[in-house]
């Protein structure tokens, strides 16, 4: 057979490896030295990560907080501030429906309509009637007034208004009686 010795090549427990001729499996004993790109990178990373976590952490807080102050508000709407909001409504109303009034209320032609039709109101023969103008007023719609009718001018009637007066009482139109009107019926809503 042959005249190698294999039991002495069993007993040192067989092949081992030379470094030399294997540097893949040769331990480095120096460590890499540290590329400061990629450095640079993680550390922007982490730091761009913590600032993101931080920025949405304060933003739930600040939404948080603002839930939570409508929260309490709508806790805090009793009655009477329940009250306060429709008085205040109401008064916005008014001077929304302010706005309107006025323009209507000195239109001329509508005035002098307002007057035969508040005139025609009193049809006995022997009312005495005195109709009241407001100055302005009556310089616009004297041209057409009827034939006849004794209008004459008044300053303690405001724009818009008129006054009709007989021996048995009167009558009164105007922006004056519309805002009255209006805030009755708003009172009443």
């Amino acid at each position: 057979m042959s005249s190698l010795p294999l039991d002495l090549l069993r007993s040192r427990g067989g092949f081992s490896r030379d470094t030399r001729f294997s540097p893949m499996l040769a331990r480095a004993s120096t460590a890499a030295a540290p590329d400061p790109v990629v450095e640079a990178y993680e550390r922007g990373f982490a730091e761009g990560s913590a600032h993101a976590m931080e920025a949405a952490l304060l933003a739930e807080r600040e939404r948080e907080a603002q839930r939570g102050a409508i929260e309490l508000a709508f806790a805090q709407f009793d009655e009477h501030s329940e009250a306060e909001l429709r008085e205040r409504l109401r008064q916005t109303v008014l001077a929304l429906c302010e706005a309107t009034i006025m323009p209507v209320a000195i239109d001329p032609e509508g005035l002098a309509a307002r007057v035969e039709k508040a005139t025609g109101m009193l049809q006995r023969a022997h009312d005495e009637r005195r109709v009241l103008l407001n100055p302005e007023d009556l310089a616009l719609v004297r041209d057409r007034l009827p034939e006849g009718l004794a209008v004459e001018a008044e300053p303690t009637v405001e724009r818009g208004g008129l006054r009709i007066e007989t021996a048995d009482g009167g009558i009164e139109d105007g922006p004056a009686q519309w805002r009255r009107i209006l805030a009755e019926a708003f009172r009443e809503c």
